[in-house]
């Protein structure tokens, strides 16, 4: 499959070409549109109202919404099926472009489903290439094609060619994605691109056809002279470029050029020439300043930034990387006009909203080389982190999404079977009391009425639980397996084999693939023997003595009386806070400090307790707070949220207190926390 960052250049000249029709056609400014709204008739106020709908989606999502559903309305007063449908495609637009993406895949299927038994074969393709965009951007390649693929049939079967061959250069683009060959499955749709914009004297897309072919050949890593192909495609995208002034594509396939010759080409033996990539670099800069696409000078700064730091020049890298970060930052502080737009212009702004957070990644990764080269290691390090940081909220907010559209999907399958369900239902209802209409008409439709409430309730209330649940063991996890706390434990890992200390190298190593088997067996599991939970909480502490070398200490008791591998207790409920006690305590205290963990049997419960002598939360919250620290513990939500989840399932109830310990003279030595658990056995 392609590198990411390569697939973004291909998008950024496709998605410019890739412009969504409404079906009948009708652009009029709003102004226009208003004033024949009161003289039409229903029919037509229907198609105009959808209109303006379609107008606002991009800009005044309150706006578009309000002319849908006006559309809508009358449209089911007229039976018009055609105008309902279309008012449901609106107002998933107005949530696509306020990056819902759920309620926008909704609206889209339920559309979809208006329009589905008539013959709407241009609106239905209109549907399904939004719902590809949506599962493209939300990188679910295979649901992208498939939507892609109905798209292509329903275009083909209205003879909508300008569409079609959008679809086309989106296939393309999809399949770069998915298959084991990328190259060849992309150059089979970037060619039929191109013969089409011939066929039909299209030049502006002749052009970003011939440049999308020059990418793709670029991507080939297996064969040179697959690869150099990659020139002559590019020599005729500039050619017919410059003859249009087409700047943006110019701006687009020079940087491709500088990707060719740059350090990144997969055959950079055969290919790489920096001074040559630099040179096209420069050029695609000065163009994409000309037509201010903020982020596209961004992706190239970054690029001419990694050429400095490679030839030491790293006063100039770090300008550059400043600008980068100065364009990025006034990319994301856009904000839409309250004025109706075009409409291709708000997809090609959606997607440079999503490519433009991975390049802030790539910005965070390119300081980290550069402050690396310079031997500022604690900058490096600072800069290493937001990679991280970054990147884990990228792939949490791709995932939240994902998931956000499988539950949509489901919720939309069962309510269109349920609503066939119904509807068979009630058409059995009619025959069998055609007779007794009037006196069982209400209590039928009544009984209807509250079953398809009580339904929908419980449907959504299992969805939310089952949802909670889900997120609960994901924050666990997260919790558990701190990406900082295994960076920094391979880290030490590491600096032991360096210094050729292997023997503790292989201790250390041994105790941190036992720490993360055991999180992750655990995770899964609600109760866990006692001794299995200490070994996890044991190998937890010395990693992290490791890190702290000297700065702590620590002791497990536990009550003779209580049987390590018959007793069972929830897992990792102390880890959350001996991490607390680690990085909010003892790490702010002059001398090294001591955690003590116990395991008590009093009262027919088990008395389990982490205890610090550290500086105490309010002290440690005055020093963060001095030294500007951003970390948020969240050990205390996510475990009331597990024991409210625990507690649901137990007759005697899990309880938890927090005791911040005071010396005499009443300041802050530690702190306590304390569970009261049940005994169960096994």
């Amino acid at each position: 499959m392609f590198p990411i960052r390569t697939v973004i250049l291909f998008l950024f000249i496709s998605i410019s070409c890739i412009s969504q029709a409404l079906p009948d056609n009708s652009r009029s400014s709003t102004d226009s549109l208003k004033r024949l709204l009161p003289e039409a008739d229903t029919r037509a106020q229907v198609d105009i109202l959808n209109n303006l709908a379609y107008l606002y989606a991009p800009v005044n999502f309150d706006s578009s919404i309000i002319f849908s559903s006006r559309a809508a309305r009358l449209a089911i007063q007229t039976g018009y099926e055609k105008g309902l449908g279309l008012s449901r495609y609106n107002t998933g637009n107005a949530y696509y472009f306020r990056l819902d993406f759920r309620n926008a895949l909704l609206s889209y299927l339920s559309a979809q489903s208006v329009l589905e038994p008539g013959d709407y074969q241009n609106e239905l393709g209109e549907i399904c290439l939004m719902l590809g965009h949506i599962n493209f951007y939300i990188m679910r390649g295979e649901k992208a094609v498939s939507y892609y693929r109905k798209a292509l049939t329903f275009f083909q079967e209205s003879g909508n060619n300008s569409s079609f061959s959008k679809t086309v250069d989106a296939m393309g683009l999809a399949m770069s994605f998915l298959t084991s060959n990328p190259v060849d499955s992309a150059l089979r749709y970037g060619y039929m691109q191109l013969n089409y914009a011939r066929l039909n004297h299209e030049k502006n897309l002749e052009a970003r056809a011939l440049s999308d072919i020059g990418m793709f050949y670029s991507a080939e890593n297996k064969s040179v002279p697959k690869k150099q192909m990659a020139l002559v495609y590019c020599d005729s995208a500039i050619r017919l470029g410059k003859s249009l002034n087409f700047k943006g594509l110019l701006s687009v396939v020079y940087l491709n050029l500088g990707g060719y010759y740059d350090r990144s080409s997969p055959l950079f033996e055969v290919t790489g020439n920096l001074p040559r990539a630099r040179l096209y670099y420069d050029s695609a800069l000065v163009l994409a300043e000309s037509i201010n696409s903020i982020y596209l000078q961004a992706l190239i700064l970054n690029y001419l930034a990694e050429i400095d730091i490679e030839e030491g020049k790293y006063d100039m890298a770090e300008r550059r990387l400043d600008r980068s970060q100065s364009c990025l930052d006034d990319f994301f502080s856009f904000e839409w006009k309250e004025t109706p737009v075009d409409v291709v212009n708000s997809l090609g702004k959606i997607f440079e909203y999503f490519v433009s957070q991975r390049e802030r990644n790539a910005l965070y990764s390119a300081r980290f080389k550069l402050e690396m080269a310079r031997g500022e290691y604690k900058k490096a390090v600072e800069s290493q982190t937001l990679y991280y940081q970054w990147r884990d909220t990228m792939y949490a907010s791709q995932q939240g999404r994902q998931f956000e559209l499988m539950i949509a999907e489901d919720e939309a399958e069962k309510q269109v079977q349920k609503i066939n369900n119904l509807a068979q239902e009630n058409e059995l209802n009619q025959l069998r009391l055609s007779r007794s209409r009037l006196i069982f008409l209400g209590a039928g439709a009544t009984i209807i009425l509250v079953s398809l409430i009580l339904l929908l309730f419980f449907q959504r209330k299992g969805l939310r639980a089952e949802r909670r649940s889900v997120m609960m063991e994901q924050r666990l996890l997260r919790a558990q397996m701190n990406p900082h706390f295994i960076f920094n434990s391979l880290a030490s890992i590491q600096n032991f084999v360096i210094n050729e200390n292997s023997d503790q190298a292989s201790i250390y190593l041994s105790r941190f693939s036992q720490l993360v088997r055991n999180i992750l067996d655990n995770s899964i599991e609600d109760y866990v023997p006692l001794d299995k939970e200490i070994e996890t909480i044991e190998n937890y502490l010395e990693l992290q003595k490791v890190r702290y070398a000297g700065k702590f200490d620590h002791e497990i008791g536990v009550d003779d009386r209580i049987d390590r591998e018959s007793t069972l207790i929830p897992p990792m409920l102390a880890q959350p806070f001996i991490e607390n006690a680690i990085e909010h305590g003892i790490r702010h205290k002059d001398s090294p400090g001591r955690i003590s963990i116990r395991f008590r049997l009093t009262d027919g419960l088990i008395r389990f307790e982490v205890e610090d002598d550290g500086v105490g939360r309010e002290r440690a919250k005055e020093i963060e707070h001095k030294q500007g620290s951003r970390h948020r513990s969240m050990a205390t939500s996510i475990t009331h949220d597990r024991l409210k989840t625990l507690n649901r399932k137990l007759k005697k109830k899990i309880r938890m207190e927090i005791i911040d310990l005071k010396d005499e003279q009443g300041k802050g030595c530690g702190t306590r926390v304390e569970f009261g658990i049940p005994v169960i056995l096994k």
